[in-house]
């Protein structure tokens, strides 16, 4: 008697949906969003399509969860980072922790950055856009105490988050380009510096 190829029908529910999710993320790294069919996630995820609508009504409901499952893991982690010591050090901490992510999750963020600016559907455009807002507040938080404490000058604390994000997106896009070799972990240190006092070493002299 051959074996079945699908998974257990008494797994709870709240497995069964982070295997499509899985499975969806996986796909997602094969094949452009575009070309994804609901059979290719149903198929991966070894379950009858049939058994994938009762978690998800189509194929963008499917990928504004696999996008919002990879955030939740994010954050999970930021927000678990010790907080001892000074502001700059829990900054420093929080880009190291983002950099790992990166190394983690390369092969999903660099199709992720092929696909056209409504990302994996509308729906998942409308996600993003309001996960990235609550993901600047955090960071815009640690650094509004870095401005407390002196480490950097006064400035809106937002912008501040902005210009630290795009830091590691800049590190980000460096491995997917294949300029960085090896973990970016390390390289905290560098966006730490670049964050703190930039890339000219002089006060600009005024136009005559």
């Amino acid at each position: 008697m051959s074996m079945s190829r699908s998974r257990p029908r008494t797994e709870p529910p709240e497995i069964r949906r982070q295997a499509i999710l899985d499975a969806a993320r996986s796909v997602l790294i094969q094949k452009g969003y575009q070309d994804i069919r609901i059979d290719d996630v149903a198929g991966k995820a070894k379950i009858a399509k049939g058994t994938l609508y009762l978690y998800f009504k189509d194929k963008e409901d499917i990928f504004a969860a696999v996008l919002e499952d990879v955030i939740d893991r994010l954050e999970a982690r930021l927000k678990a980072l010790p907080a001892q010591g000074s502001a700059r050090d829990v900054l420093s901490r929080l880009a190291a922790e983002m950099l790992d992510f990166v190394d983690e999750n390369q092969d999903f963020l660099i199709q992720f950055s092929r696909e056209k600016p409504n990302l994996c559907g509308a729906h998942a455009g409308t996600a993003l856009q309001k996960r990235f807002a609550g993901h600047l507040r955090f960071v815009r938080d640690r650094i509004a105490q870095c401005v407390k404490e002196g480490n950097v000058r006064e400035h809106d604390p937002m912008f501040g988050s902005l210009f630290f994000i795009s830091l590691v997106r800049m590190f980000m896009l460096q491995k997917i380009m294949g300029l960085a070799k090896g973990p970016l972990r390390p390289k905290a240190d560098q966006l730490m510096e670049l964050f703190f006092h930039g890339l000219g070493g002089k006060k600009a002299k005024p136009h005559a």
